[in-house]
Parts: structure tokens; sequence; C-alpha cells
């Protein structure tokens, strides 16, 4: 495993367009309420561009060994905090790459200035409430959903 995080560029629009037209399982878990359509790769990369500039973030590809294999971001809350969201294809999940990637991305949040990092876990989301736990034990719940907080520095 050599996790590495870059910047979003338009070089891995294609390829993100295609794992999520075709991994049905991240799909449910991350849009389990919608209905699956395909995009393409300027659709995703619009989407992403769209998204940074409404909530003030930036979005990230994780490689594995140079190959794509998910999305990590984060978006200004506060002056002080930032929210993280991230997903992997669902065939690498319980592999260990999310807590990597997790780990390798904290710092590019600490770097932009942030305090503290947080997010929003769906209960079920065991996985990933998990790498949280390995950072802090300040969370909470609140609608079917875990809140952790991290102090960066």
């Amino acid at each position: 495993m050599e996790i590495t995080i870059k910047e979003l560029d338009t070089a891995y629009c294609n390829a993100m367009a295609e794992l999520l037209n075709f991994d049905e399982k991240l799909h449910l878990a991350l849009s389990p309420d919608s209905l699956h359509i395909n995009i393409t790769g300027k659709e995703y990369y619009d989407g992403c561009k769209t998204w940074e500039k409404r909530k003030n973030g930036n979005n990230f590809v994780i490689l594995d060994e140079d190959r794509l294999i998910g999305s990590i971001s984060y978006h200004k809350i506060n002056h002080l905090t930032a929210g993280c969201g991230y997903w992997i294809k669902s065939s690498l999940w319980g592999k260990g790459y999310g807590k990597e990637a997790f780990a390798g991305f904290l710092p590019v949040i600490e770097k932009a200035g942030f305090e503290y990092v947080t997010a929003n876990i769906w209960k079920d989301n065991i996985a990933s409430l998990k790498i949280w736990e390995k950072y802090t034990s300040d969370i909470r719940e609140e609608e079917g959903r875990y809140i952790p907080l991290i102090k960066l520095v």
C-alpha cells in the first residue's frame, strides 16, 4: 500500500466518474436514497468545483501506487474548523486504505490553517467511525450520525 493524496485536476476526472458510475455498493453507501445516474468526467469535475465554491472547500484524489481509489475533501465550517469527507472504492473497504488516506490528509487540513476537523458519519458506517476514534474521544451522536471533533494543533 502506497497512498498519496493529490489535488483534484481534470486528469483524474474520467476515472473518478467511471468509478462512481460502476461501483453500485459505493453509490448505495454515499447516496442510499437517490437514483444512480451516470456522469462524465467533465460533470464530475464541474460538480466538484461548484461544491468547492459553495462550501469554501478543496477536493483531492486518493491514489494507491498511482491508481485512483477514492476521494477526500475538506471544507471550511468556520475559521478554526474544517469538515472532512472521503470515500474509497468498495472493493478496497476493510483493508486499511481509508485509515491510511485519512492519516495522510490530516496534515493537509492543518497546513490549510485549521485547528479542528469534524465530519458527519452515518451511524451504520462503523469503519469510518473507528478511524476517527483513533484520533479523538470527542464524538457526539445526532440524528442517525456521529459527529467527531479532532484537535489538530
